[in-house]
C-alpha cells in the first residue's frame, strides 16, 4: 500500500479494535455481495495523512480489488477519527459501484481528487493480493522495520490518541475542505449523498 504524500514515511496500523470494527459494517452492508468472498481491512496513520484500503478478493481469485482512500488529518484540530469515518464511507462508496456494475468501473490508478461529504478525498484502485504482497516482502528479506513501520502493539492502539493529542501541530493544509460554493458546483450525479453512509449522516455507526 503506497501512500499519497511524499513526506508520509513511518506509520502505524489502525487499532485492532477499530479494523475489527470497520470489517463488521462492512460485511454488515455488503452481506448480498459477499458470499465467499474476503474482506480485507488495512489502515495506515502517518504523520500527516489517513490511509484505508478496503480489500475484495473473491474465491479462488488472485486479483484482489482494493479500493484506497487518503485523507489529510491535522494534528491542531484532532480530527483523525472523523477523517477516518469520511475514508470508510468514500472506500464504501467506491466499492458499491463496483459491485453494482460487476467490475465494469472506471476508477483511477493513481491518486486523484474527489469532492465527498464537504471534504477533498483522494481515491485509488488497485489489484494487488495483500497475501501474495506479505509474503513477497518476506521473500525479498523486507522486514516490518524496514519498511519503518511501528511495530510496537501499545503503538497501535495509541496511534489515534497521538495524531490528535500531538503538540508537534501540522503544517498548514488546502486540502482538506471545499467551501460552499465549490461543494454546491458538484453536479447531483456526484454528489456526496452516493452510496452508504456507514459513519456520516443519521443513525451513523459509531468506531468506540
Amino acid at each position: 500500500m503506497i501512500p499519497r504524500l511524499k513526506s508520509s514515511k513511518k506509520w502505524t496500523s489502525f487499532p485492532k479494535e477499530y479494523s475489527d470494527q470497520i470489517q463488521a459494517v462492512f460485511k454488515e452492508n455488503f452481506a448480498q455481495y459477499l458470499d465467499n468472498a474476503q474482506l480485507i481491512i488495512e489502515g495506515r496513520i502517518y504523520q500527516e495523512e489517513i490511509v484505508l484500503r478496503v480489500g475484495y478478493l473473491e474465491e479462488g481469485r488472485l486479483a484482489q480489488a482494493n479500493f484506497e482512500v487518503s485523507m489529510s488529518y491535522s494534528q491542531e484540530q484532532q480530527d483523525a477519527v472523523s477523517r477516518i469515518h469520511n475514508c470508510v464511507d468514500a472506500a464504501a462508496s467506491m466499492m458499491l459501484e463496483f459491485l453494482e456494475n460487476e467490475g465494469e468501473v472506471d476508477f483511477p490508478y493513481t491518486w486523484k481528487e474527489v469532492p465527498f461529504q464537504g471534504k477533498k478525498v483522494y481515491l485509488k484502485f488497485s489489484t494487488e493480493n495483500s497475501n501474495l504482497e506479505a509474503e513477497a516482502n518476506k521473500l525479498l528479506g523486507l522486514s516490518e522495520d524496514d519498511m519503518l513501520h511501528d511495530t510496537d502493539e501499545e503503538a497501535d492502539e495509541d496511534a489515534l490518541s497521538r495524531a490528535e493529542q500531538s503538540e508537534e501541530l501540522s503544517p498548514p493544509r488546502d486540502d482538506e475542505d471545499y467551501s460552499e460554493d465549490e461543494v454546491s458546483d458538484e453536479s447531483e450525479e456526484d454528489s456526496e449523498d452516493k452510496g452508504p453512509k456507514m459513519f456520516g449522516g443519521k443513525g451513523k455507526k459509531q468506531l468506540h
